[in-house]
């Protein structure tokens, strides 16, 4: 059976890699989101990039935070029905994996905030 560290971490990696790669699909793929306008101080949902004067990063986290959820559910669920350990190989290559997505992530929006 596998152990409940081993489930909790591949989980945990599951949930940040697909927030990282959702983070920036929002903004690569214009997807719709919710966008919040301070001087109206109303909301909207737009795929249009966002004007200087309007907050984004509100629908960029829902996104975001759905997918990790997600992500991280089925996870859970699928690995519950493992019942070997899994290897220091594959644990390793999840780690990887998920600090590569969060590298990738952070280098999109430093290359967009270059000037």
């Amino acid at each position: 059976m596998m152990p409940r560290w081993q489930r909790a971490h591949l989980t945990v990696c599951a949930l940040v890699t697909a927030w990282a790669l959702m983070y920036v699909a929002v903004d690569y793929l214009h997807l719709p989101r919710l966008v919040y306008l301070p001087h109206a101080r109303a909301f909207t949902v737009t795929s249009a990039p966002p004007s200087p004067l309007e907050m984004g990063y509100i629908g960029i986290w829902l996104w975001s935070m759905a997918a990790g959820l997600a992500s991280a559910l089925a996870a859970w669920l699928l690995l519950g029905r493992r019942r070997t350990p899994a290897s220091d190989p594959t644990l390793g290559l999840t780690t990887a994996w998920t600090i590569t997505a969060l590298l990738l992530a952070a280098a999109y929006y430093t290359w967009h905030n270059w000037p």
